[in-house]
């Protein structure tokens, strides 16, 4: 009787040590999922107006992301070239609909970031579904108990 004991202690210390992991890469994601956009995040390849822009704010195919970035990177790269080559002096700053080539590519960086948080938030949510299948009834009273002692501020050991 003390080895069955023994394993269910035991399968539930790694219980919760990975329901303690999920939590904390949840809180992760939470805390990445404030993004500071540089632009006005409508972007189009024609570079005016809005007529067939592409908002990166709800885009999250991947390729049409890298390829806003690339175009961006392309244009700045070819701006400066010519720049040199018509040797100008003192040249305005390459804009793309009014914002840096830099504030496109951090914003494209940024929309890529929580395309990927989605996926992981979907993965984590999985994991704590599968998680909360094989928690043992005696570790889910315990864990009722800690919220419960949490919520009345009661640190566990009677004080």
């Amino acid at each position: 009787m003390a080895k069955k004991s023994a394993a269910k202690s035991s399968s539930d210390d790694v219980t919760k040590t990975l329901i303690a992991e999920v939590v904390k890469r949840k809180q992760e994601i939470a805390d990445a999922d404030r993004p500071n956009w540089k632009t006005n995040c409508l972007f189009s390849f024609t570079g005016s107006g809005t007529t067939g822009a592409t908002n990166l704010h709800v885009e999250s195919d991947v390729g049409t992301l890298i390829r806003i970035a690339a175009f961006v990177r392309a244009q700045d790269d070819y701006y400066d070239n010519m720049t040199r080559e018509m040797q100008i002096e003192n040249a305005p700053p390459f804009k793309w609909m009014g914002f840096s080539a830099a504030d496109w590519i951090e914003d494209v960086k940024t929309r890529l970031s929580k395309v990927q948080i989605a996926s992981k938030r979907k993965k984590l949510e999985d994991l704590e579904r599968r998680l909360n299948t094989i928690i043992s009834p005696a570790l889910r009273a315990e864990m009722e108990q800690e919220l419960i002692m949490k919520e009345l501020g009661i640190d566990g050991t009677g004080k």
